[in-house]
C-alpha cells in the first residue's frame, strides 16, 4: 500500500488525456497517496510530442512514467507512440507506457501488445488501488 507520509513512489509522471474531469481525477488521486513528486498534464498528444523534442537532448529530464489515454481527437494514444518511437528513437525504449481508457474494445487491448514500453492496461477510473498496483510492479 502506497503510505501517504512515506516519500513518492516515482520523481516524475506524465499525464496525456484530454478530458477535464480525467485529467482532475489524475492529479487528485496522484497527491492523495504521494505517486509522484513531479506531475505534468497535457490535453493532447501533440502537446506532449512538443515536449518531449525538448528532452530529448536532456534524458535525464524524461518521466519516469506515462499515462496515456487511447480515444483522443486529432491522433490517439497509439498514434502517439508511433510518432514518439519514430520521431525520437532515443526514447522508444526508455519510458514506461501505462495505457489509461475508457476502452473495452479487444482490439485497442490487442495493439497494447505491439508497444514494449506499454507495461499496463488499466480501465478508468484511476484509483488509489490502481496506483498501488503500478508502484509494486515498477519500483
Amino acid at each position: 500500500m502506497i503510505n501517504p507520509d512515506s516519500k513518492f513512489s516515482f520523481k516524475k509522471v506524465v499525464a496525456i488525456e484530454d478530458t477535464k474531469i480525467d485529467q482532475y481525477i489524475i492529479e487528485n488521486t496522484m497527491k492523495k497517496c504521494n505517486f509522484s513528486q513531479e506531475l505534468l498534464v497535457f490535453g493532447s498528444p501533440g502537446d506532449a510530442l512538443s515536449h518531449f523534442g525538448i528532452v530529448d537532448e536532456k534524458m535525464a529530464e524524461l518521466p519516469d512514467l506515462i499515462f496515456l489515454d487511447i480515444h483522443m481527437p486529432k491522433m490517439n494514444g497509439f498514434e502517439f507512440l508511433s510518432a514518439l518511437n519514430e520521431k525520437y528513437d532515443a526514447l522508444k525504449n526508455k519510458i514506461n507506457v501505462v495505457l489509461l481508457t475508457s476502452s473495452l474494445d479487444p482490439i485497442d487491448k490487442k495493439m497494447s501488445t505491439e508497444f514494449p514500453n506499454i507495461k499496463l492496461y488499466l480501465n478508468k477510473p484511476l484509483n488509489v488501488e490502481k496506483l498501488e498496483k503500478i508502484s509494486a510492479m515498477m519500483c
